[in-house]
């Protein structure tokens, strides 16, 4: 290396420590020492990963190369999105920096910005025409990281720059998909409002409802339900919301459900319906919830080694006898199905016990409070009658009729 160029390298390092210190000023004393717009280009991606945006300016003003890429395809517009820094962005744009150049694994401009959340920088971006539904090498669009993030301004934001609103993933979830599953419910509504298929499926058919009961996503599973969400829609394996909100000992979504209208005994392709399921795994508050919405409870469960239910279920008035069994288990799934249904069994006639008790007692005090007022009031007519016979002898004996005086004796 001449002598030119060991000064130049000098420079670039002593700026990239000056920037690394944040001592912006001495920074910018180093500009005039690095020639040549790669270098100049170097020291931009340092200015703008690093959030100086005065540097920015005078190394663009030193016609730095405005699209330099480090080894990974980093730019300086990328990074300053990844930043969050709106002031560097405005200027790298403002100097006809690429928009939509990615890095190696396919991050926008755009995509770093809705990643960050910053609202600046994505309406800077999208002012300045990037792609709004180009995605990275994974097929996730710059609107379905936003849901993931649960970066409500930047959805909105996408929308109103009418991003593609059922756009799915190389993994087949769309961006309501992924904002159901995390929970996001501004980024739910912002969707269903911009007209987002509330019944679109993956290829396992698994759909938005579905994914918010997995997650037990209350909130969400209740706006796709206004948005009219089809409530027994099944995933290829039969499995409906209900079936996987019992699975998942999801209470809140079990209660919306069937106060939606869900089938209670829809089974899956496996024949086990939300009850069985329940059972099996013990969720016995669960179990009572489909069992008062009306759930039917004849069922073979001792075939699946269920016989405290079937007990709890003979309680109720009826025999468990009409369905095949399914899904043969083994002896160690047998004995644990066994554990899990006498705890859920135990629970449930323990709470119908105490109920039945609470009102035999509640009755009991009814009565003797019943059979206390008898009581009082016939003693009550009795000494009236008393005071009448007094009276009435009193009266006879004034008269001196004492021969009828005599008939009140008694």
């Amino acid at each position: 290396m001449d002598a030119s160029g060991s000064a130049r390298a000098e420079a670039v390092d002593a700026m990239f420590d000056a920037l690394r210190r944040g001592d912006e000023a001495k920074a910018v004393g180093f500009i005039d020492r690095v020639t040549g717009a790669a270098h100049l280009g170097l020291c931009l991606l340092r200015a703008c990963e690093t959030g100086h945006p005065t540097c920015t300016r005078l190394l663009i003003a030193a016609h730095a190369a405005v699209d330099h890429a480090d080894s990974n395809g980093l730019t300086p517009l990328l990074a300053a999105c990844i930043k969050g820094d709106g002031g560097c962005v405005q200027l790298l744009l403002a100097a006809h920096a690429a928009v939509d150049q990615a890095d190696s694994n396919g991050k926008t401009p755009l995509i770093a910005a809705c990643l960050k959340g910053d609202g600046d920088c994505t309406q800077l971006l999208l002012a300045a025409h990037a792609v709004v539904d180009q995605a990275d090498s994974n097929g996730i669009t710059p609107l379905i990281f936003a849901c993931i993030k649960g970066r409500g301004v930047c959805v909105q934001l996408l929308l109103a720059a009418h991003a593609a609103v059922d756009k799915a993933g190389s993994n087949g979830l769309t961006p309501l998909m992924q904002a159901c599953y995390v929970g996001h419910g501004d980024c739910v509504q912002l969707l269903l409002a911009a007209h987002a298929a509330v019944d679109q499926a993956t290829s396992d058919g698994a759909t938005p409802l579905i994914y918010a009961c997995i997650e037990g996503r209350r909130d969400c599973a209740q706006l796709l339900l206004t948005a009219h969400a089809t409530v027994d829609q099944a995933d290829r394996d039969g499995g409906t919301p209900l079936i996987y909100a019992c699975i998942y000992d999801h209470g809140d979504c079990v209660r919306l459900l069937l106060a939606a209208h869900a089938a209670v005994d829809q089974a899956g392709r496996n024949g086990r319906t939300p009850l069985n399921h329940a059972s099996h795994i013990g969720h016995g508050d669960i179990v009572k919830l489909l069992v008062h919405a009306g759930a039917r409870t004849d069922l073979r469960c001792e075939a699946r080694g269920h016989t405290a239910i079937a007990r709890f279920l003979r309680s109720r008035g009826r025999a468990p006898a009409t369905i095949a069994a399914v899904a043969p288990v083994s002896s160690a799934e047998h004995a644990a199905a066994e554990r899990a249904a006498e705890l859920a069994a135990a629970a449930l006639l323990a709470e119908e016990e105490a109920e039945a008790a609470h009102t035999k007692k509640a009755k009991a005090k009814q009565a003797g409070a019943s059979e206390a007022r008898a009581s009082v009031a016939s003693a009550s007519a009795a000494a009236s009658g008393s005071a009448e016979a007094v009276d009435a002898m009193v009266d006879a004996l004034r008269r001196g009729d004492e021969a009828k005086a005599v008939g009140f004796i008694d």
